[in-house]
């Protein structure tokens, strides 16, 4: 009973999935069979299934959702991105454009499970998040066209729709047969993250004992476009009557953008220099996400 507690405990399981991963660092290869980069796709793909188990795809009825599908490209294309661009400026070459890249691309599906984890509106979040990702289909390859003079392919993107989005939906319809108990569901997708975490930070641990004025600069921008914004957005919704199961997803796509994406991205079209911001902001999302999940996280949670 104690180890499933702490199981189920969000801040539990990524603090000390960080602390792991800043000491040990990812998976070793050798051992698991599989790079740290397919085991954090694999970890989110068992997120996600587990978290949209909990719906009811029958009758629902994605129109209806419009309004939140709307709020959500405001806040991850116009906002998120719109002051990565302005942020980019303060640096140049292959760190500049590797920030624009962030700003390209739509927000984590990882919005998902955190939005299941934390109480918020599921289903208008899962439409939201899906129409946010084809949105991207044209979106992503013109912000880069138009800020580095290169587009990424539309078919980059339609990938990481059907290994991240579609794939899922399928995969938790037998899932959801099981009728476990949301403890268990809750568990299942702490684990996932326990693993992402590992996956992530640890591989790019090494951006922290580098140059210390670049990562001084990198983590202000990053702390800036995360911690400022949330905590800035989650207070304006509140002074503005939003309800907190609304203000959970809100608050993460304006916050949170795909960095796995991101750096896979500028791995392929710009070489590892242009990877580093999304690294460093890989992890500081980890702490933010850690950090939310204490401040947003409803009374019925306190068990957890």
């Amino acid at each position: 009973m104690f180890i499933r507690r702490l199981l189920a405990n969000n801040a539990f399981m990524m603090s000390t999935a960080f602390v792991l991963a800043m000491i040990f660092g990812g998976f070793p290869q050798l051992v698991t069979g599989l790079t740290n980069s397919t085991i954090s796709m694999i970890s989110l793909g068992v997120m996600m299934s587990f978290s949209l188990c909990s719906l009811r795809f029958r009758g629902l009825k994605a129109a209806r959702h419009g309004k939140a599908v709307f709020r959500a490209f405001l806040l991850s294309f116009v906002l998120g991105s719109g002051l990565t661009i302005l942020l980019a400026q303060l640096f140049q070459g292959d760190i500049r454009d590797g920030w624009i890249l962030i700003a390209a691309v739509p927000s984590a599906v990882s919005v998902i499970p955190f939005c299941y984890l934390l109480r918020g509106e599921l289903e208008a979040t899962l439409v939201s998040s899906a129409a946010l990702y084809f949105i991207a289909l044209l979106f992503t390859p013109l912000i880069t066209l138009i800020f580095i003079g290169e587009a990424v392919s539309p078919d980059t993107v339609l990938r990481y729709v059907g290994i991240l989005i579609l794939i899922p939906m399928l995969i938790s319809r037998p899932i959801r047969a099981l009728k476990l108990s949301e403890e268990s569901k809750h568990i299942a997708v702490n684990v996932s993250f326990f693993i992402l975490v590992i996956a992530v930070a640890g591989t790019n641990r090494q951006v922290f004992f580098g140059e210390p004025l670049l990562l001084i600069s990198l983590l202000s921008v990053a702390i800036v476009r995360t911690f400022g914004v949330g905590i800035l957005y989650d207070h304006l919704a509140r002074k503005n009557g939003v309800s907190r199961a609304r203000r959970v997803p809100e608050v993460l796509f304006a916050t949170h953008k795909n960095t796995g994406m991101a750096a896979a991205l500028a791995m392929n079209l710009l070489g590892p220099g242009a990877a580093v911001p999304a690294t460093v902001l890989m992890s500081v999302d980890i702490v933010w996400l850690i950090y939310i999940t204490r401040f947003m996280a409803p009374s019925s949670m306190v068990g957890y």
